[in-house]
């Protein structure tokens, strides 16, 4: 069986430019995730129809679909606590951070990205997804013996 816990992570690159997405891809696999890269929103969202990432890393500059357009549609079925999203961007102004933060972005790196602030700010996000999952997990057994202890209560009461 697969354990979650140590499995390595699937990071999503959205990025228009080539070359960023290889340097991302590149500086992620050498610390052991594992990355798909697309070149626009619609490819973004066209992946997350079929797979879901651990993290996606989002540019804002694209044609097409933009990445705070994409970043809204992703926040559709996608909540931030399950579907970490970070922009890489070379955008820095602060109401265009705020903005990002209020739609949904869990986090906001300028460019040019330093790696490593970017893989701390992964960690941190991926460490907090995983203790979502883990209460949740929890939270659903829990709801599951609650039931199962119901059941039998009623049960016995039924027979006696």
């Amino acid at each position: 069986m697969i354990d979650p816990a140590t499995t390595p992570k699937l990071v999503l690159i959205v990025d228009d430019i080539e070359d960023n997405r290889v340097l991302l891809e590149r500086a992620l696999k050498v610390s052991g995730y594992r990355t798909v890269s697309v070149d626009s929103g619609q490819k973004a969202l066209a992946f997350l129809s079929q797979d879901t990432p651990d993290i996606i890393l989002l540019d804002w500059m694209m044609p097409g679909l933009s990445g705070i357009e994409t970043l809204r549609t992703i926040r559709e079925t996608h909540s931030t606590a399950h579907l970490p999203v970070i922009m890489c961007t070379a955008i820095g102004e602060d109401e265009n951070i705020v903005e990002a933060l209020n739609i949904g972005a869990n986090d906001y790196v300028t460019k040019p990205i330093s790696i490593p602030v970017l893989r701390a700010r992964m960690a941190a996000h991926l460490t907090q997804k995983q203790t979502v999952n883990t209460l949740d997990n929890e939270k659903a057994e829990t709801r599951r013996r609650l039931n199962e202890q119901t059941r039998r209560l009623f049960a016995q009461q039924a027979k006696g």
